[in-house]
């Protein structure tokens, strides 16, 4: 009871910081705003002196665009520590690939499937709204901590980190059950979960089996090896379906449980996960491509003494 009453008084703490994030970044958008219709009103009032694009434009004949230059939607941004982190997972995440990559249902290979494992973990590093509220991101440690405790108190079935997994999923992938579309049932898959402690029929409740799985699921070598075997069960779905796998399909599968292109498309939160996504794909494939410092071969080395 005691554990549950800290949990509360933190979620509650939490919610009153995001909500004053929240206000400092709509006081801030609010700012900017005025501020942009202040100038905007300002040069109407007199003659303007044209900019150097302006004027360009109007030397050689070109309508003068209003729009700004196009950038980058999303701003792949990773925390150093996590970035640390993945850094020390990589050898876990080459070797969850090798173990749950299907070649000859998936089409892709090994180090393929493995640059996908490494996008999802950095896309869930932050959500849109940690995307949209930057000083949220302070407060997502806590948060996510927060989240794994709820569910260790037995009363919660929450996603938690570093991959993002509900205890509810996890426990389907220990099953070995793949969703047929439409819930129309499951399918039963070889899926092994390497690692994994969790008998599902030795626990007496589902909050106490809940727990345990919030145990191996908040591990970040555990965490891997789930969504490496999700992943697999997203291969077993888009093979049952019929149509081909991609990274877009697995993003899709990891997040809503959904496949197909149009299925994607008309799936707002699916859309926006593959969309973000794709702006981490240069830090997934520069980490399953770095090779480490090689080590002088013993004979090559001088003996100074």
């Amino acid at each position: 009871m005691q554990r549950r009453n800290v949990v509360i008084r933190r979620l509650t703490f939490l919610l009153l910081a995001a909500v004053l994030a929240l206000g400092i970044f709509i006081a801030s958008s609010h700012w900017q705003v005025n501020a942009a219709t202040g100038q905007s009103a300002q040069s109407s009032e007199g003659p303007s002196t044209p900019d150097r694009a302006s004027g360009t434009a109007q030397r050689y004949g070109r309508r003068a665009s209003e729009r700004r230059p196009p950038g980058p939607a999303i701003d792949p941004y990773v925390r150093p520590e996590f970035a640390a982190e993945m850094r020390t997972l990589r050898p876990a995440i080459l070797a969850a690939a090798q173990r749950h990559n299907r070649p000859q249902l998936s089409g892709m290979s090994d180090h393929d499937f493995a640059v996908v494992i490494a996008l999802l973990m950095y896309n869930e590093h932050f959500g849109w709204f940690e995307e949209r509220v930057r000083p949220v991101q302070a407060l997502t440690p806590f948060y996510e901590d927060l989240q794994r405790q709820t569910n260790e108190a037995g009363f919660a079935n929450l996603s938690v980190w570093p991959a993002n997994i509900r205890p509810s999923v996890a426990l389907e992938i220990l099953r070995q059950q793949v969703p047929l579309p439409s819930n129309t049932g499951t399918l039963t898959a070889p899926i092994v979960v390497d690692g994994s402690r969790v008998r599902p029929d030795r626990y007496s409740s589902l909050g106490a089996l809940y727990a345990a799985i919030t145990a191996e699921i908040t591990d970040p070598e555990m965490a891997v090896e789930y969504l490496a075997a999700n992943l697999e069960r997203g291969i077993y779905r888009a093979h049952i379906e019929g149509l081909p796998v991609t990274w877009r399909a697995l993003a899709a599968w990891h997040n809503q449980g959904i496949v197909a292109p149009e299925e994607i498309r008309d799936n707002p939160t699916a859309s926006d996960y593959v969309h973000r996504a794709s702006a981490y794909f240069g830090k997934a494939r520069a980490l399953i491509d770095w090779q480490p410092p090689r080590i002088p071969d013993s004979k090559y080395l001088i003996d100074d003494r």
